[in-house]
């Protein structure tokens, strides 16, 4: 496989948690994308706390960063476009949303695969450590 970072490591240096280390090195339980997806237990460590820049499902960071990722086109796919609806919630919406908004929000949606109780952890992991999502 073609070696497209050379030098680069814009990826690690964004990362928030250190969870990639070195170039092609990642330490999966160290990713926000595996407290806020992946996790099943009831709480996300505090040493994590104020790390998360606002992200409650998933972190983009290394993608965002990546040079070579910033070469791409933008999509024209209507399904991948945001729902305007989860755009305009406020963070009192997204504190107060019940199983039964998040059931219909995010119907046929990967969010799903956190459960409403994880949504739930996320947002008030965020909250206590004062970096809720804006």
């Amino acid at each position: 496989m073609k070696d497209y970072c050379g030098t680069c490591t814009k990826c690690i240096d964004a990362c928030p948690t250190q969870a990639i280390y070195e170039p092609y090195k990642l330490d999966a339980s160290k990713c926000i994308s595996y407290f806020t997806i992946e996790l099943k237990e009831n709480t996300i460590p505090d040493s994590f706390g104020g790390k998360f820049e606002n992200w409650m499902y998933g972190c983009d960071i290394c993608q965002q960063v990546c040079p070579i990722n910033a070469q791409s086109k933008q999509h024209s796919e209507l399904q991948f476009e945001p729902n305007t609806e989860l755009l305009s919630m406020t963070n009192k919406d997204w504190e107060e949303i019940t199983e039964e908004s998040f059931q219909k929000l995010f119907k046929d949606s990967p969010i799903k695969r956190t459960k409403f109780a994880g949504l739930k952890r996320n947002i008030a992991f965020l909250k206590n450590h004062i970096d809720l999502i804006k």
